[in-house]
């Protein structure tokens, strides 16, 4: 009985070490790609997905360029796909790519648990540079579809460079997207990913970064005319932001995608929707970084103001004001203003001078209130107005009121690190 006994814990431990993550049977496909966008979807890909006891990827600690990684090792090991990405260490230890078929994660118990902790190795090994160097490809915009992804990279003044990559969850009949993402904040903290529905990109293609998708694991290393047909490679987007400029690139990018044109007022709620929005969404992220300021009671270092800063944000939000304003000149030059509901109009027309003039300060609060503090809400004409005056701090060492434009004084002076 002893010898029985020993031989099975012999054996058993004997399988667990020859564990894969997991064991693929399937091979990556054109019909694969469509299922996979076809997941992405759906509601199994979800804000959720790492945080949620239940989620069978609870655990996951994931920033921007891990939660594509593991997006779609997901769907490959629920569907006996290969997965590999390049190895940053080259193949100095023997292994050109870091895959399923690796057996170091054994220890992690089942399958579902072995996947958390190889995507929690990834995001200590891989980012955003990789993900867009290595294991991406750009695509031709008439390409782009649900499950690929859209990456930026921009300098500071400083010198020093912002990156981030949203996963294309979906593309909305007028041509807007719906994103799914995280931030080094949500790594760092244990936060569910964000979900921004109806949103235009500002920040233009160039190198290697823009609209991409993964490449297949058996081409991780080989060149561009090696790839298949049908596989949407393609450098257009660069030669065409470059000609066009950002907003003349995204409006070809949105009426390339589109299925349905937009009357001029459903033009101007999709843009009044985006900015209220991202003007809402610039509260939890504050927040997040005033608290850890709270927490820590000192200047940030390089990885913390990298974390909770919000340069690249506030750049968006200007964005996303000016994107506004630059539609509401095309109806007017065009003489559509007619075609557009004169109640919303007077809000614009307010929203866009900075002040309540045609309209009621309670009418415009009421369109898209920002309380980004208990009891002192804002509304988009006077964001606008803090914003163009310079009032607003990206700076996580201010405080809510600093941060929001509230008042100058006082203001931090720690390192503005870029």
């Amino acid at each position: 009985m002893t010898t029985s006994f020993i031989f099975f814990v012999t054996l058993i431990i004997g399988t667990s070490v020859q564990a894969k993550v997991w064991h693929a049977t399937n091979t990556w496909s054109l019909d694969w790609e469509r299922r996979f966008s076809q997941w992405v979807r759906t509601s199994r890909v979800h804000e959720n997905l790492f945080t949620d006891y239940n989620s069978p990827y609870y655990g996951v600690k994931a920033d921007c360029a891990d939660t594509a990684y593991g997006i779609r090792a997901i769907f490959s090991m629920e569907n006996s796909l290969p997965f590999r990405v390049k190895n940053p260490s080259g193949s100095r230890s023997g292994y050109g790519t870091l895959n399923n078929d690796t057996n170091r994660f054994d220890y992690a118990g089942p399958e579902n648990k072995r996947l958390v902790a190889f995507i929690n190795y990834l995001g200590g090994a891989v980012g955003t540079e990789h993900l867009n160097y290595h294991d991406t490809l750009p695509v031709g915009i008439s390409s782009v579809l649900p499950g690929m992804l859209f990456t930026y990279k921009i300098k500071r003044d400083t010198g020093l460079f912002i990156r981030h990559a949203y996963n294309i969850k979906d593309i909305t009949p007028t041509g807007y997207f719906d994103v799914i993402f995280a931030t080094q904040v949500t790594a760092n903290e244990g936060l569910p990913l964000s979900l921004f529905r109806g949103i235009t990109f500002s920040n233009a293609p160039h190198s290697v970064w823009g609209f991409k998708r993964f490449k297949w694991p058996a081409y991780i290393n080989s060149s561009p005319s090696q790839y298949p047909a049908g596989y949407g490679y393609s450098q257009e987007q660069f030669q065409m932001s470059q000609n066009l400029g950002p907003r003349g690139f995204f409006d070809k990018v949105k009426k390339t995608l589109q299925s349905v044109e937009e009357t001029p007022e459903e033009l101007l709620w999709a843009k009044l929707t985006t900015l209220c929005n991202a003007a809402i969404e610039r509260i939890t992220y504050v927040d997040q970084g005033v608290n850890h300021h709270r927490r820590t009671r000192r200047c940030m270092n390089y990885a913390d103001y990298d974390a909770y800063s919000t340069p690249s944000r506030d750049k968006s939000l200007k964005a996303d004001f000016e994107s506004l304003f630059y539609e509401m000149g095309q109806i007017e030059r065009q003489g559509l203003v007619g075609q557009v509901d004169y109640g919303i109009w007077d809000i614009l027309t307010d929203i866009r001078s900075g002040s309540a003039q045609r309209t009621y300060e309670s009418d415009l609060t009421n369109m898209c209130p920002i309380e980004y503090r208990p009891g002192v809400a804002i509304h988009l004409a006077e964001l606008n107005r803090r914003m163009k005056s310079g009032l607003l701090s990206s700076h996580p060492n201010d405080e809510v009121g600093q941060r929001w434009g509230e008042t100058t004084r006082g203001r931090t002076n720690c390192k503005v690190w870029y």
